[in-house]
Protein backbone atom coordinates (compact mmCIF):
# COMPACT_ATOMS: atom_id res chain seq x y z
CA UNK A 1 0.00 0.00 0.00
CA UNK A 2 3.12 2.41 1.22
CA UNK A 3 4.50 1.62 -2.67
CA UNK A 4 1.14 2.68 -4.11
CA UNK A 5 0.98 5.91 -2.03
CA UNK A 6 4.12 7.28 -3.40
CA UNK A 7 3.74 6.31 -7.38
CA UNK A 8 0.28 8.01 -7.14
CA UNK A 9 2.22 11.00 -5.57
CA UNK A 10 5.04 10.98 -8.19
CA UNK A 11 2.70 11.16 -11.01
CA UNK A 12 0.46 14.27 -9.14
CA UNK A 13 4.28 15.87 -9.21
CA UNK A 14 5.77 15.13 -12.53
CA UNK A 15 4.25 15.56 -15.70
CA UNK A 16 3.83 12.70 -18.21
CA UNK A 17 6.67 11.67 -20.05
CA UNK A 18 7.03 10.21 -23.74
CA UNK A 19 9.73 9.83 -26.28
CA UNK A 20 9.36 11.63 -29.58
CA UNK A 21 10.49 9.99 -33.07
CA UNK A 22 14.38 11.09 -32.33
CA UNK A 23 14.29 8.89 -29.27
CA UNK A 24 14.64 11.96 -27.04
CA UNK A 25 12.16 12.13 -23.97
CA UNK A 26 9.40 14.99 -24.00
CA UNK A 27 7.17 15.64 -21.29
CA UNK A 28 3.88 17.00 -22.24
CA UNK A 29 0.84 18.26 -20.59
CA UNK A 30 -2.10 15.53 -20.78
CA UNK A 31 -4.75 18.34 -20.38
CA UNK A 32 -2.98 20.40 -23.00
CA UNK A 33 -5.06 20.21 -26.68
CA UNK A 34 -3.61 23.13 -27.87
CA UNK A 35 -2.05 22.83 -31.44
CA UNK A 36 -2.75 22.07 -35.74
CA UNK A 37 -3.22 18.25 -35.95
CA UNK A 38 -3.88 17.08 -39.22
CA UNK A 39 -6.41 13.47 -39.00
CA UNK A 40 -4.76 9.61 -39.84
CA UNK A 41 -7.55 8.00 -39.22
CA UNK A 42 -8.65 6.18 -42.43
CA UNK A 43 -12.36 7.10 -42.51
CA UNK A 44 -14.21 10.41 -43.02
CA UNK A 45 -17.48 8.75 -42.25
CA UNK A 46 -18.83 8.98 -38.57
CA UNK A 47 -18.75 5.44 -38.02
CA UNK A 48 -16.34 3.01 -39.63
CA UNK A 49 -18.84 2.41 -42.39
CA UNK A 50 -16.91 3.25 -45.68
CA UNK A 51 -18.66 5.57 -47.62
CA UNK A 52 -16.56 9.42 -47.57
CA UNK A 53 -14.42 11.44 -49.77
CA UNK A 54 -11.91 8.80 -50.47
CA UNK A 55 -12.89 4.56 -48.78
CA UNK A 56 -15.25 3.66 -51.82
CA UNK A 57 -14.76 6.50 -54.26
CA UNK A 58 -12.59 4.71 -56.60
CA UNK A 59 -14.16 1.35 -56.51
CA UNK A 60 -17.43 2.76 -57.64
CA UNK A 61 -15.96 4.69 -60.25
CA UNK A 62 -14.29 2.13 -61.76
CA UNK A 63 -10.84 3.53 -61.02
CA UNK A 64 -9.92 0.90 -58.19
CA UNK A 65 -10.47 -2.90 -58.25
CA UNK A 66 -11.67 -3.49 -54.48
CA UNK A 67 -12.74 -0.79 -51.77
CA UNK A 68 -10.28 -0.10 -49.24
CA UNK A 69 -10.20 -1.24 -45.45
CA UNK A 70 -12.04 -4.47 -46.56
CA UNK A 71 -10.23 -5.73 -43.80
CA UNK A 72 -11.98 -3.55 -40.90
CA UNK A 73 -15.38 -4.38 -39.46
CA UNK A 74 -18.19 -2.14 -40.08
CA UNK A 75 -21.47 -1.30 -38.06
CA UNK A 76 -24.66 -0.21 -40.01
CA UNK A 77 -26.94 2.60 -38.23
CA UNK A 78 -29.50 1.57 -35.80
CA UNK A 79 -31.80 3.61 -37.77
CA UNK A 80 -35.16 3.54 -36.20
CA UNK A 81 -38.46 3.87 -39.05
CA UNK A 82 -38.04 7.40 -39.12
CA UNK A 83 -34.38 7.60 -38.90
CA UNK A 84 -34.38 5.21 -42.00
CA UNK A 85 -36.98 7.12 -43.99
CA UNK A 86 -34.85 10.71 -43.40
CA UNK A 87 -31.60 8.73 -44.30
CA UNK A 88 -33.46 7.31 -47.57
CA UNK A 89 -34.47 11.30 -48.51
CA UNK A 90 -30.61 12.26 -47.88
CA UNK A 91 -28.33 11.84 -51.13
CA UNK A 92 -24.88 12.04 -50.85
CA UNK A 93 -22.50 12.48 -53.40
CA UNK A 94 -19.96 10.33 -52.12
CA UNK A 95 -19.97 6.63 -51.04
CA UNK A 96 -22.54 3.88 -51.44
CA UNK A 97 -25.38 6.33 -52.73
CA UNK A 98 -23.04 8.02 -54.82
CA UNK A 99 -25.12 9.89 -56.70
CA UNK A 100 -24.80 12.99 -59.45
CA UNK A 101 -24.26 16.20 -57.32
CA UNK A 102 -27.16 17.75 -59.79
CA UNK A 103 -29.17 15.05 -58.34
CA UNK A 104 -28.11 15.22 -54.82
CA UNK A 105 -29.43 17.55 -52.05
CA UNK A 106 -26.04 17.28 -50.12
CA UNK A 107 -26.12 21.00 -47.79
CA UNK A 108 -22.49 21.41 -48.73
CA UNK A 109 -23.93 21.79 -52.66
CA UNK A 110 -25.46 25.02 -51.26
CA UNK A 111 -22.71 26.14 -48.95
CA UNK A 112 -24.75 25.35 -46.08
CA UNK A 113 -22.32 25.06 -43.24
CA UNK A 114 -21.20 21.17 -42.02
CA UNK A 115 -22.45 21.53 -38.93
CA UNK A 116 -21.20 19.16 -35.90
CA UNK A 117 -20.09 16.52 -35.77
CA UNK A 118 -19.86 16.69 -39.64
CA UNK A 119 -17.17 19.21 -39.54
CA UNK A 120 -14.94 16.72 -37.45
CA UNK A 121 -15.84 14.09 -39.50
CA UNK A 122 -15.95 14.59 -43.11
CA UNK A 123 -12.97 17.16 -43.44
CA UNK A 124 -11.47 16.06 -47.04
CA UNK A 125 -8.34 14.53 -47.50
CA UNK A 126 -4.80 16.18 -47.63
CA UNK A 127 -3.98 18.88 -45.98
CA UNK A 128 -7.32 20.39 -45.49
CA UNK A 129 -8.16 17.16 -42.58
CA UNK A 130 -7.30 19.87 -40.16
CA UNK A 131 -8.98 20.33 -36.69
CA UNK A 132 -7.15 23.06 -34.36
CA UNK A 133 -7.62 23.74 -30.93
CA UNK A 134 -7.06 26.86 -28.83
CA UNK A 135 -7.58 26.81 -25.04
CA UNK A 136 -8.58 29.73 -23.13
CA UNK A 137 -10.29 30.72 -19.97
CA UNK A 138 -14.05 29.35 -19.55
CA UNK A 139 -13.62 28.36 -23.70
CA UNK A 140 -11.96 25.64 -26.22
CA UNK A 141 -12.41 26.91 -29.59
CA UNK A 142 -12.15 24.30 -32.27
CA UNK A 143 -11.33 25.09 -35.77
CA UNK A 144 -11.81 23.69 -39.02
CA UNK A 145 -9.98 24.54 -42.06
CA UNK A 146 -12.35 23.36 -44.18
CA UNK A 147 -15.08 26.34 -44.81
CA UNK A 148 -12.77 27.96 -42.27
CA UNK A 149 -15.67 26.97 -39.86
CA UNK A 150 -15.15 26.94 -36.13
CA UNK A 151 -17.08 25.94 -33.01
CA UNK A 152 -17.11 27.14 -29.52
CA UNK A 153 -16.87 25.18 -26.44
CA UNK A 154 -17.77 26.27 -22.96
CA UNK A 155 -15.31 25.13 -20.08
CA UNK A 156 -16.42 27.97 -17.30
CA UNK A 157 -18.67 24.95 -15.21
CA UNK A 158 -22.17 25.92 -16.67
CA UNK A 159 -24.54 23.04 -16.92
CA UNK A 160 -25.43 21.93 -20.20
CA UNK A 161 -28.95 23.17 -21.05
CA UNK A 162 -31.76 20.94 -22.11
CA UNK A 163 -32.87 20.51 -25.40
CA UNK A 164 -35.66 22.53 -25.59
CA UNK A 165 -34.08 25.35 -24.01
CA UNK A 166 -31.87 26.36 -26.77
CA UNK A 167 -32.47 27.51 -30.01
CA UNK A 168 -31.08 24.91 -32.82
CA UNK A 169 -27.73 25.91 -34.14
CA UNK A 170 -25.36 24.69 -36.84
CA UNK A 171 -22.48 24.00 -34.81
CA UNK A 172 -25.09 22.98 -31.51
CA UNK A 173 -24.49 24.49 -27.84
CA UNK A 174 -21.64 22.82 -26.23
CA UNK A 175 -19.59 22.41 -22.81
CA UNK A 176 -16.31 20.65 -21.62
CA UNK A 177 -14.96 19.13 -18.77
CA UNK A 178 -12.22 17.34 -17.89
CA UNK A 179 -12.64 13.70 -16.65
CA UNK A 180 -9.30 13.26 -15.07
CA UNK A 181 -7.07 12.89 -18.65
CA UNK A 182 -10.34 12.90 -20.86
CA UNK A 183 -11.79 16.30 -22.45
CA UNK A 184 -15.85 15.37 -22.70
CA UNK A 185 -17.59 17.40 -24.74
CA UNK A 186 -21.52 17.31 -24.68
CA UNK A 187 -23.91 19.06 -26.80
CA UNK A 188 -27.66 19.83 -27.45
CA UNK A 189 -29.17 22.25 -30.12
CA UNK A 190 -28.67 21.07 -33.25
CA UNK A 191 -30.14 22.78 -36.78
CA UNK A 192 -31.64 18.94 -38.04
CA UNK A 193 -30.42 20.14 -41.77
CA UNK A 194 -27.05 19.46 -40.71
CA UNK A 195 -25.90 15.40 -41.61
CA UNK A 196 -23.15 13.51 -39.56
CA UNK A 197 -20.70 13.06 -42.57
CA UNK A 198 -20.45 12.36 -45.93
CA UNK A 199 -22.75 9.03 -46.33
CA UNK A 200 -25.82 11.42 -45.43
CA UNK A 201 -26.75 10.15 -41.84
CA UNK A 202 -29.09 12.26 -40.58
CA UNK A 203 -30.32 13.77 -37.03
CA UNK A 204 -33.13 15.70 -35.69
CA UNK A 205 -33.28 18.11 -33.36
CA UNK A 206 -33.29 16.06 -30.16
CA UNK A 207 -29.98 14.49 -31.20
CA UNK A 208 -27.55 14.36 -28.05
CA UNK A 209 -23.32 14.41 -28.57
CA UNK A 210 -20.59 13.50 -26.31
CA UNK A 211 -17.37 13.72 -28.02
CA UNK A 212 -13.97 12.08 -26.08
CA UNK A 213 -10.67 13.73 -26.04
CA UNK A 214 -7.76 12.20 -24.66
CA UNK A 215 -3.87 12.75 -25.53
CA UNK A 216 -1.73 9.46 -26.22
CA UNK A 217 1.19 11.06 -26.08
CA UNK A 218 2.36 14.79 -27.03
CA UNK A 219 1.60 14.88 -30.73
CA UNK A 220 -1.64 12.40 -30.78
CA UNK A 221 -5.24 12.91 -29.92
CA UNK A 222 -7.95 10.22 -29.90
CA UNK A 223 -11.44 11.28 -30.25
CA UNK A 224 -14.90 9.64 -30.24
CA UNK A 225 -18.20 10.25 -30.65
CA UNK A 226 -21.58 9.17 -29.32
CA UNK A 227 -24.74 10.22 -30.39
CA UNK A 228 -28.31 9.53 -28.80
CA UNK A 229 -30.94 10.20 -31.11
CA UNK A 230 -34.31 8.41 -30.12
CA UNK A 231 -36.58 9.88 -32.46
CA UNK A 232 -33.85 8.54 -35.65
CA UNK A 233 -31.60 5.68 -33.78
CA UNK A 234 -32.98 3.25 -32.02
CA UNK A 235 -30.09 2.97 -29.43
CA UNK A 236 -26.85 5.02 -28.78
CA UNK A 237 -24.35 4.94 -32.06
CA UNK A 238 -20.81 5.25 -31.01
CA UNK A 239 -18.37 6.20 -33.71
CA UNK A 240 -15.30 4.89 -34.83
CA UNK A 241 -11.89 5.96 -33.33
CA UNK A 242 -10.22 9.67 -34.49
CA UNK A 243 -6.42 10.01 -34.43
CA UNK A 244 -5.06 13.61 -35.24
CA UNK A 245 -1.65 13.62 -35.42
CA UNK A 246 -0.29 17.19 -34.72
CA UNK A 247 1.67 19.09 -37.45
CA UNK A 248 5.18 20.00 -36.67
CA UNK A 249 5.36 22.67 -39.11
CA UNK A 250 1.49 24.33 -38.66
CA UNK A 251 3.49 27.78 -38.36
CA UNK A 252 4.43 27.59 -41.96
CA UNK A 253 1.84 26.72 -43.30
CA UNK A 254 0.25 28.08 -46.09
CA UNK A 255 -3.79 29.42 -44.68
CA UNK A 256 -5.53 28.19 -47.93
CA UNK A 257 -8.59 30.57 -46.52
CA UNK A 258 -11.13 27.53 -47.72
CA UNK A 259 -14.36 29.75 -48.15
CA UNK A 260 -17.35 28.21 -49.57
CA UNK A 261 -18.82 31.21 -51.34
CA UNK A 262 -22.35 30.33 -53.24
CA UNK A 263 -21.29 32.87 -56.09
CA UNK A 264 -18.10 30.53 -56.47
CA UNK A 265 -20.09 27.15 -55.91
CA UNK A 266 -23.41 27.74 -58.38
CA UNK A 267 -21.03 28.59 -61.23
CA UNK A 268 -18.89 25.54 -60.71
CA UNK A 269 -21.85 23.36 -60.43
CA UNK A 270 -23.49 24.77 -63.43
CA UNK A 271 -19.90 24.02 -65.78
CA UNK A 272 -18.32 21.10 -63.40
CA UNK A 273 -21.16 18.58 -61.57
CA UNK A 274 -24.25 19.81 -63.45
CA UNK A 275 -22.42 19.35 -66.78
CA UNK A 276 -20.73 15.69 -66.17
CA UNK A 277 -17.36 16.95 -66.72
CA UNK A 278 -15.19 13.75 -67.00
CA UNK A 279 -18.19 11.45 -67.98
CA UNK A 280 -17.78 11.41 -71.69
Amino acid sequence: MRTLQIAIGLIAIFPIISVNSAGQTAAFDAKDLNGKYHRESEFQTYSNVPGGANELQNFLLGQAKQPRKLNVPTEEAPFTAAGQVAFDKNIPSYGRRITQPKLGNDPQGMCDPWGVPRMLNGQVAGPHSTLEFLQTPGRMFMFSEWHHDFRVVFTDGRPLPKVDEVEPKWNGYSVGQWEGNTFVVKSVGFDERTWLDHNGYPHSEQMQLEERYRKLDADTIEMTETIVDPEYYSKPFKSDRKIWKVIKNASKGWDEQIYCVPSEEFKFNKLIRDGEVGKK
